[in-house]
Order: C-alpha cells, then structure tokens, then sequence
C-alpha cells in the first residue's frame, strides 16, 4: 500500500481511501505534508481536512460563478469525501457530529450538480428510516437494481464516490444506502450495528418493489470490508437476493477483532473506539462480546445465489484466509473467488491501493448474472 504516512498505517489508509473515492494526492498533500513528520494529533488531522474540503468548496464556488457546473459539481464530491475521511477518524464526543453534518451539505451540493440524477430515498425498517441514494439506470424498462452495503461505518455518500457510474453504465440501478450502525442512522439517531442483516434488508426489497423503475427479479447485494459479513448474511437468508458480492471476504469478524484487541494492531483502518460506537456498547469488553455473532460459519452453507468474493493477498486488516473460508463454505453452484496479488495490484484491504479493477469486475459480474442491458445494447 502507498503509506503517505510511513509509520501509520490507519492514516494512510485514509489517504489510500481518499484516492478511491476521487481525491487528488496535490490537493491532500497541501494540507497533509505538515502531519508527516509529526505524532498523531487529531486536532492537527482534523483541521488539515476541513482545510482541504474547505478550499475545494470555495474553488467550487468559483466554478459556479463562471458557469461551469460540471467542474463545480467534481469539487464539491472531492470536499464531501475529505469531510467525511476526515470525520472518520474522530471519536464520538468530539467536532464528529459536526464535520458529518457539513460533509452532508457538500454532498447535497454535488449531487446537485452531478453528471447524471442521484435521487435521495428513505426506506421504512425496523430500525427506523434508513436514508439512501439511488441512482437509476439509464433505461425506459424496469432495471436490475444492486444494494451497496457498507463496511465498518462507510457512508452512503462515500459508497457512491467509490462506485460512481460504473453501475449504471451497464443499465444496472444502484442503490446506496445506510444501514444500522453506519452512517446517518448510527450518527444522528444512535442506532447500532446488527447481526442479522437480513433484517434491515427484507425491508430495503419491500421498498425496491414499490418502484416501477425497479425490476424486483432482479435484486443484487454489494458489500464492502464488514460488508463483506453484512452482504452474504442478507443473501443467506433473503431469497429475493439474485446475486451476491462481498467486496472484501470476512468469517468470523468476532474473532478478528478479538486478535485485534489482544495484540493491539496498529493495522487498522481506525481506532479501536469504532468498535463499541457501532456496537452500541458502553466498553470495549461488552462489544467484543457482542461481535462475536458475526460469523459466517453456518450461513455460507445457506448461499445458493451466485457469489463473487474478491480479496487482497496483501490485505493486512482481513486476512486472504477468511476469504478462502467463506468461499469454500459457501453451497453457490456459481461462486467465485478473486485475490489480487502484489504484482498486478490491488492486493491490500478492498483493492484500496489500485482500486479500479476491482470496481469494472464486480460491475461486470452482475451485469451478467443480472442479466443487465447496458448502454451499448
């Protein structure tokens, strides 16, 4: 992985992260250089992202004065992004709350002027409203349509950024969305992470079919890092899952973090206050044991939908093990397992390092299970 940051794996892979989602290494390296020589200081990290969001947003403004919405709109997703990895890192009690409500407002303002429609939903459950973005494909029938599941507190507005139009490119609806324990849901209402994804997703479906513009036959699930727990579960357990991905493979994520915790790893992606925070647990003991029903033991068995499971040989927070795991537990006639290695890249944590061949195989791949019509049809 480039480690900007040499000796801190976690803020790097924030960099890493940013680059994923649209970030430009100058416009990051302007405000981070003065970290890297430095110890890590939140409020030193905190002030370098809003600084470079905060550029990006008045250069956008610019770009609004002189007519160019285009080049206003690419702005304003760079600054959301920064915002929201920005954000991330931060602990609950902090400016977190803050940062995400003014990362919010930038997105709103991207997504007003984006090249093609991002249509803001909420979705009844039993968690309460859980808010999304689809963005439909761009077709006269009733699409496929893939649900983006995050991973350890991914948003809704960081999933897009990864995944952008490559979707509907291939006349495939994406829908991404928070879910408990992520995003709007855990930050604005408390909601915490559950086990039984199959839950909050039941009731995603009974939205998607309410649609016209939505092919009910044809529903897949995509989900990224923890995700990679969260989308297989669902699929377990909710026949009206046609196709499945697990962007990052995971088997028993209790397990992990319990290693995690013993050893106190530096090779994660945020600090270890995350876990409780989205467990809904007052210390980390209580949310260690809480973790600890995520596993896949016993569910893959369940997965007869295709399944598509992509790693990273390299990946140092999940190990390629877990992967093979849950690829080998899995009943699919149909299932593949893909792990990039150093040499062609992509072989750290979700392909964060080279993360584009990663985004056209998993587009690609539903696109023919889905059997999706693209633009070229």
């Amino acid at each position: 992985m480039f480690t900007y940051f040499p000796e801190n794996y976690m803020w790097s892979s924030t960099v890493v992260m940013s680059l994923m989602a649209g970030g430009q290494l100058g416009e990051m390296h302007r405000w981070l250089s003065a970290l890297r020589s430095a110890e890590g200081n939140m409020e030193a990290w905190d002030g370098a992202w809003v600084g470079m969001a905060t550029q990006q947003e008045e250069l956008a403004a610019a770009d609004l004065n002189a007519g160019h919405r285009l080049s206003a709109g690419a702005r304003y997703a760079r600054a959301a992004a920064y915002r929201l990895l920005g954000e991330r890192q931060m602990p609950p009690g902090s400016d977190k709350l803050a940062r995400y409500k003014a990362a919010l407002d930038t997105f709103d303002a991207a997504s007003l002027h984006a090249p093609f429609p991002i249509e803001r939903v909420e979705v009844a459950s039993p968690d309460g409203s859980l808010p999304g973005y689809l963005i439909p494909a761009r077709s006269s029938e009733p699409a496929p349509t893939v649900i983006f599941y995050s991973g350890l507190d991914v948003t809704k507005e960081l999933l897009f950024l990864f995944i952008r139009e490559e979707f509907i490119r291939r006349g495939i609806s994406v829908l991404a969305i928070d879910t408990p324990g992520v995003g709007a849901p855990l930050r604005l209402r408390g909601v915490p992470s559950r086990p039984d994804y199959e839950v909050p997703t039941a009731a995603i479906i009974d939205f998607l079919e309410t649609r016209a513009d939505v092919d009910s036959s044809r529903i897949g699930i995509l989900g990224i890092s923890l995700g990679g727990y969260y989308a297989p579960r669902a699929a377990a357990f909710e026949p009206r899952i046609k196709a499945c991905v697990a962007w990052g493979g995971v088997w028993d994520y209790g397990a992990l973090w319990t290693r995690r915790w013993e050893t106190q790893t530096k090779n994660i992606s945020v600090g270890f206050f995350q876990l409780k925070w989205i467990m809904g647990t007052a210390t980390m003991e209580e949310a260690l044991q809480r973790v600890q029903q995520y596993k896949l033991d016993g569910v893959m068995q369940r997965i007869t939908q295709p399944l598509l499971i992509l790693h990273g040989a390299h990946d140092l927070a999940i190990s390629a093990d877990d992967a093979r795991k849950a690829y080998e537990a899995a009943s699919s006639a149909d299932k593949q397992l893909r792990i990039f290695s150093e040499a062609e890249g992509g072989a750290e944590h979700v392909q964060a390092d080279e993360p584009d061949a990663a985004r056209q195989l998993i587009a690609d791949w539903f696109a023919r299970r889905l059997r999706a019509r693209t633009a070229l049809d």
